[in-house]
């Protein structure tokens, strides 16, 4: 196996160890592929939920497990990811009318305090796809949508750029909590072989090397 290959495989095995990250995958037209792209090498482990009749399922079935978007507890995920967040979705969270399965999943997210990362350019008004389709920053209706987007940050979600979740998704990475490995403890050949392990303030040992440790007298013994 060479370096590149078993680097390879301890980044697999490094990803396995950790919480997925569900990724809602709503229609939405605007930087599709090049959202999949990034999502594609962020180095996460994804499952994806896919609504129904999408035109382009089949390459985002490529990215990871896909499940529907109501399958296993949502606190399974160190994190749910909505690519495409529209207006209306926005509103269904604000107002709390729950009526679509991808709602639901982002309130049942929010209340188990799951961050949701939500790309800011498909529903906010000042970003560059929506500068191209004819947005009016100025307009009284655009004030409207600025204050309900307002409204859904309080809420918890996280409207962001795609380099700002890719960041935030690295970070959640680094302050998960270590792996707890299984405690090895100290045999009789350990001790025979070094004594010394067996002053160590962290050793823990058998029974039997316990035994063997009273009978030479090497260490005493707390009472």
């Amino acid at each position: 196996m060479t370096d590149s290959q078993l680097d390879r495989l301890v980044t697999l095995i490094v990803a396995r160890l950790q919480p997925p990250v569900l990724v809602m995958v709503t229609p939405g037209t605007g930087y599709r592929d090049a959202i999949r792209q990034r999502l594609a090498g962020c180095g996460e482990r994804l499952h994806l939920a896919l609504d129904d009749g999408l035109e382009d399922a089949l390459q985002w079935q490529a990215l990871g497990e896909t499940q529907l978007a109501t399958d296993g507890p949502i606190t399974r995920y160190k994190a749910v990811v909505v690519p495409f967040l529209d207006y209306p979705l926005a509103v269904d969270l604000v107002s709390g009318t729950l009526k679509n399965p991808v709602a639901r999943r982002l309130h049942d997210a929010l209340l188990a305090g799951i961050p949701v990362l939500a790309l800011r350019y498909h529903c906010c008004p000042h970003s560059e796809l929506n500068q191209l389709r004819g947005a009016v920053e100025d307009s009284a209706y655009v004030a409207h949508v600025d204050a309900t987007l307002a409204q859904l940050t309080n809420c918890g979600v996280s409207l962001c750029t795609m380099n700002a979740l890719l960041e935030e998704l690295a970070l959640g990475s680094a302050q998960a909590a270590p792996i707890e490995t299984t405690r090895r403890y100290l045999t009789v050949t350990d001790i025979v072989n070094n004594p010394s392990l067996a002053g160590k303030p962290n050793a823990v040992m058998t029974d039997a090397a316990v035994d063997y440790l009273k009978a030479q007298r090497k260490i005493t013994l707390p009472q």
